[in-house]
């Protein structure tokens, strides 16, 4: 069975991508700064211990890496390698701990740098596969997300460089780029992260940019979303590829390749507090430029606005009558037109179903039937039509028939 080189074991993906793969029969490299109870953790038996070594590894610490990696191989030979540690540090580029930013960059990226540099001689060799965690902040980013979406950012940069220099030899890449799951990586965020000051000059405008935030996120998700992708991802043939994982991402990442980036950009802005800039030709409207323009504006100036209210992120409009009015000028505008119809006529269809029910016992089916349907959906019992009913009435309709109308009663005989 093959052999995968794990960062980050001791939680979250990492933990689950080992337990995952032991139990598929994999011999499994789990490494984490923090190993204590990690290999009974993982292997609870003897049999699967024997195909688990777990090594103590810093990613900020790059003899730590050469000291791994050199006892990973001496154990065996790794065909796939799964750079999966690192943690996020959130706060405005102005307020922020630039040193705690820089620690981040050297576990996140250097540190992801540094293993897979030291792998990739065994990856050539075997025609191996590196699997790249990064997450839809390798795609986008929110306010005070900035510093965590660069090292993602850098991660996708690097996969791509890294498949592109290495493909002749016949490695294979994939980037995983999930949305919110159910971690440690929130609580850890806090921990590394300068609380918000009271004094901030961004103080008002947090409550806004939290609410942004949940809303566009789903709540978390569960982890083995992605234990299943990255899993998926290692029998899939193609040689290179990116995975978003959970409907936040799909969502999120899905708009932002859809529309242009800077207009992306802006959108965003206006979501998070920008109100006064007027749109390019290019950008999402705001509702008074919708409304502008109407029901009957031209496809091509709507086109990205259209686009971002399909997948979703218009949602906020609604907190305004103005933004109210302009979704329904988009709803409006997505109903299908339905041409005039052309003028009746009797299909034959018509007339056998007409002949069809002048027989009592189809007219009775027909009536109980439709009976039977007012019921269900009202609650209220509603009587069928017996056959012998349905009989006398098909008679009365042709005794009255024959007799012709009933002659009208005159006026003078009334008043009598």
């Amino acid at each position: 069975m093959p052999t995968a080189f794990i960062t980050g074991c001791a939680s979250g993906f990492g933990n689950l991508l080992c337990k995952r793969l032991l139990g598929l029969g994999w011999h499994v490299v789990a490494t984490d700064p923090v190993i204590e109870g990690l290999e009974e953790d993982l292997a609870p038996d003897f049999a699967t211990g024997k195909r688990l070594l777990v090594l103590k590894m810093d990613l900020a610490n790059p003899p730590s890496i050469r000291s791994a990696v050199y006892e990973a191989l001496e154990w065996s030979p790794v065909d796939v390698l799964v750079n999966n540690g690192g943690y996020a540090v959130f706060g405005t580029q102005e307020e922020a701990d630039l040193i705690a930013i820089e620690k981040m960059f050297a576990v996140n990226v250097f540190g992801a740098l540094h293993v897979t540099k030291a792998l990739l001689p065994t990856l050539r060799e075997r025609q191996g596969t590196v699997v790249n965690i990064s997450s839809l902040a390798g795609r986008m980013s929110f306010p005070e997300s900035g510093f965590y979406a660069a090292t993602k950012h850098a991660v996708e940069a690097i996969s791509e460089a890294l498949f592109e220099e290495t493909c002749t030899f016949g490695v294979k890449v994939r980037v995983i780029e999930p949305g919110s799951f159910d971690t440690l990586f929130g609580w850890r965020a806090k921990e590394m992260s300068e609380p918000r000051r009271d004094d901030s000059p961004y103080a008002d405008v947090f409550p806004l940019w939290d609410k942004r935030k949940q809303a566009s996120l789903e709540k978390p998700q569960k982890p083995a979303l992605v234990v299943d992708a990255i899993v998926a991802s290692l029998s899939d043939p193609r040689p290179f590829f990116r995975v978003q994982v959970g409907p936040d991402s799909e969502r999120i990442v899905g708009l932002r390749d859809a529309i242009d980036h800077d207009a992306w950009v802006v959108l965003m802005a206006r979501r998070n507090g920008m109100f006064h800039a007027t749109s390019g030709p290019n950008d999402v409207m705001t509702p008074p430029e919708v409304l502008s323009y109407g029901v009957t504006g031209p496809d091509d100036v709507f086109a990205a606005t259209t686009t971002a209210w399909n997948y979703g992120h218009l949602g906020h409009w609604d907190e305004t009558d103005e933004g109210q009015a302009a979704l329904h000028v988009l709803v409006q505008r997505a109903m299908p037109t339905v041409e005039a119809a052309p003028p009746a006529m009797v299909s034959p269809d018509v007339l056998a179903m007409a002949m069809a029910l002048s027989d009592p016992k189809r007219l009775a089916e027909a009536a109980n039937a439709a009976a039977e349907a007012v019921s269900k959906l009202t609650g209220h019992t509603v009587p069928g039509l017996a056959v012998e009913a349905a009989a006398t009435l098909q008679a009365a309709k042709a005794t009255r028939k024959k007799a012709g109308p009933k002659p009208k009663t005159p006026k003078s005989a009334k008043a009598e």
